[in-house]
């Protein structure tokens, strides 16, 4: 059981929620750069949250299905047809043998995730489906699907579909809340001053590793980086030219910058959808009210 792509997307990637415990051997988590958005398509199929997904980037592709399937799109909306006819997102679909589903080009956001119920059948590396596109592992053979591919979806034994589930989710791009990073106090009350209130915006040289942002150039108290130190998920840091990175999913183990601050966990979600152009503000709050957001959401993402 599979589709075929008749036509491929900008960036059509198997994604799950990543291969987590080996940052140590300088291996990246890689996973959903949305996770949000996947683990609510998975609930709403009654798959596992883990289960793998095609992440879409940008604009989709057309795939041909070669058996029954019922699938789900969620994320940001991207118009997207069955044989011409329009669906909805964040809805499941009963999609037949021989019927094409095609995805357009998004309408807010960066990323929507095509999900399926049983999940996609592609091998698991350390544990996970992930693609890491710049070792060329996981997932697709470690890379994008492209024209022709044809991806393998598990045989639909049980069609049952939770009921009436409800998600309140935070998905205003405009601020990102953070805490502060590992250098903070290596930033003087100018450079922060700067750094808090102004506006920041995605610049084009963006991708699964990192966002690059444009805004003021902000300067640290020292005149050369610091001692490589392992680099988290969502920090930010200001490079040597005084520009600013915020780390992301597919973002190298270790680094040399300074951090100025950390993406909190439960706004890591909306980093995945920022795409070039977009404007937003860092909002900087307490580790206790990060926690507190954090659980927030995972309230609402349990059922």
């Amino acid at each position: 059981m599979s589709f075929t792509v008749i036509k491929s997307g900008f960036q059509d990637m198997v994604q799950d929620l990543g291969r987590t415990g080996y940052s140590h051997f300088g291996i990246s988590e890689a996973g959903a750069a949305d996770s949000v958005s996947l683990r609510i398509a998975n609930t709403l199929l009654g798959n596992s949250i883990e289960e793998a997904a095609i992440e879409v980037t940008l604009f989709g592709g057309s795939y041909l299905f070669d058996k029954k399937a019922i699938i789900l799109l969620s994320g940001s909306i991207f118009p997207s047809f069955i044989d011409n006819n329009p669906i909805d997102f964040f809805k499941p679909i009963h999609i037949d043998k021989g019927q094409t589903l095609t995805i357009g080009s998004t309408n807010d956001g960066a990323r929507c995730y095509l999900a399926i119920k049983g999940g996609f059948d592609v091998p698991s590396l350390l544990g996970s489906k992930a693609t890491h596109l710049m070792s060329k592992a996981g997932g697709f053979y470690g890379r994008n699907i492209k024209k022709g591919d044809k991806i393998k979806y598990f045989r639909l034994d049980d069609i049952s579909l939770p009921n009436n589930i409800k998600f309140n989710i935070d998905r205003d791009r405009s601020v990102l809340h953070v805490t502060k990073g590992l250098q903070f106090d290596l930033f003087d009350v100018i450079n922060k001053e700067l750094f808090f209130n102004n506006k920041f915006t995605v610049s084009h040289n963006s991708n699964r590793m990192g966002l690059r942002i444009t805004g003021p150039k902000i300067s640290t108290k020292i005149s050369k980086d610091i001692l490589t130190e392992g680099l988290p998920l969502g920090a930010i840091q200001i490079t040597g030219s005084s520009d600013s990175i915020i780390s992301f999913v597919d973002h190298q183990t270790t680094g040399g910058y300074p951090k100025i601050a950390n993406v909190i966990a439960a706004d890591l979600h909306k980093v995945g959808q920022l795409k070039p152009g977009d404007k937003f503000i860092f909002k900087l709050m307490s580790l206790d009210e990060a926690e507190k957001l954090y659980f927030q959401q995972e309230s609402s993402l349990k059922i």
